[in-house]
């Protein structure tokens, strides 16, 4: 058992009365009492076996006897049951919900489980069939932090065998969940059925497995550097939490690398990234194609757009309606994210002018004397959809258009017209 804690640490154990749990508080009592300063036991009841009750009373019997503090949760799972949903997945998310809970109110340093090197196996050739390689380790971790204590799993590089054999010399009680044994569930199958098979093959090893995990968390480690340069060169962040990165760039990196970049920058909106693999493969095959302006994801936190040769990661927001404008004198004006200066002279050629945004028809002159719709205009250059509503137009009274944003003005009025983009244009980045 590998020993993570000090002498002036508060110990808690979760305990389900399976041999595993039982054997690793039997030996926190009898082997290494002397290495903490308290013990404390928490104990789920799940409701869903008959022998639920015995297993909880026996072990109030057994911390009763031993003066050791016992914690019991009832989880309720009948609506879980009921819905057809995952009883695995959901318990341990109350679970460790609960967990928490006592942990602060407990005061504790560390919270151990029992997990222990044939966890770690099925854990590893779980997420390898099932495709869960991508974005984090292969296994269980042997410590992490959770909060303001550690979650820590001692008997990770124990065998279920030693661990056997440690209950039978010491006559260690403890109790057998029958649905282990129902291969109905998938980690059951592989711990009951597929991994012994493997173990008979002679020329097979399941423990190459952990092999497997050591090599993946040392490309994870790689990838994760590889994705922190190319933020640091090549990611560009403007106003507050808005991220523009290069397509030409980002294309030329390595799938995974691509999804830790993405990782990253989203994990600023959310603590838990949520976009699959499957939707991150789909977004790279529309920035490597030759679509302009592509919505990839929007959601109540993010948006994701495809804008020329950029990608696009803003706030999702709604744009306020901007309010036309009439001036009658010269002065600065703003609209929306424009600074707009108008000089003295234009009210000697006008006596007023008009800032609004675009409008169906509009056109500019061109210095030849030809027309240009100013939706073509804004799309030569390159002002991103999301943006053009957003573009102020100076009019005059009868409507002739003066300037469009940084993308236009009529010769005469280049002198009295000045505007400024005040956020960060990403057309000249």
């Amino acid at each position: 058992m590998k020993q993570f804690w000090g002498t002036s640490d508060h110990l808690v154990l979760a305990v389900s009365t399976g041999i595993d749990s039982m054997v690793l508080l039997h030996q926190l009592i009898d082997q290494y009492a002397h290495t903490y300063r308290q013990l404390t036991c928490l104990h789920v009841h799940h409701g869903l076996r008959d022998a639920s009750d015995n297993e909880a009373q026996f072990l109030e019997a057994y911390c009763k006897q031993r003066d050791i503090p016992l914690f019991i949760h009832h989880l309720d799972l009948t609506e879980t049951v009921s819905a057809g949903r995952s009883i695995q997945h959901e318990s341990r998310a109350l679970r460790y919900a609960w967990f928490d809970e006592m942990m602060r109110y407990l005061k504790a340093d560390y919270l151990l489980t029992a997990h222990h090197h044939d966890d770690q196996l099925e854990t590893i050739f779980y997420r390898v069939f099932t495709g869960r390689i991508d974005r984090s380790s292969l296994g269980i971790l042997p410590q992490e932090q959770r909060g303001a204590y550690r979650l820590v799993r001692p008997f990770l590089a124990v065998t279920k065998a030693h661990i056997k054999a440690y209950q039978q010399h010491h006559n260690v009680p403890f109790f057998e969940d029958e649905s282990n044994a129902s291969n109905n569930y998938v980690r059951n199958d592989i711990r009951n059925r597929i991994l012994p098979e493997i173990t008979r093959n002679p020329h097979l090893q399941a423990g190459h497995l952990q092999k497997l995990m050591d090599f993946h968390n040392e490309a994870l480690i790689l990838v994760g550097q590889q994705a922190q340069q190319f933020l640091e060169q090549h990611v560009r962040q403007f106003q507050a939490q808005h991220w523009y990165i290069s397509r030409k760039d980002f294309n030329a990196l390595l799938s995974h690398v691509k999804m830790c970049v993405l990782d990253e920058v989203l994990g600023n909106f959310e603590a838990v990234v949520s976009v699959s693999e499957r939707t991150y493969q789909d977004w790279f095959m529309k920035l490597s194609s030759d679509v302009a302006q592509c919505t990839l994801m929007h959601t109540n936190e993010w948006h994701v757009d495809i804008v020329y040769d950029k990608l696009i990661i803003v706030p999702a927001h709604e744009d306020m309606p901007l309010i036309p404008q009439t001036i009658e004198m010269a002065g600065c004006y703003q609209f929306g994210s424009y600074r707009i200066i108008l000089e003295d002279a234009l009210f000697d050629l006008h006596t007023s002018v008009h800032i609004r945004s675009r409008q169906a028809g509009d056109r500019i002159t061109l210095y030849n004397g030809q027309h240009k719709k100013v939706t073509r205009l804004m799309i030569d250059h390159k002002v991103p959809q999301l943006q053009r509503e957003q573009v102020p137009i100076v009019v005059t009274e009868k409507g002739d258009i003066l300037a469009v944003g940084t993308c236009y003005q009529q010769t005469t009025y280049k002198q009295l017209i000045h505007i400024q983009y005040l956020g960060d244009d990403i057309n000249e980045k």
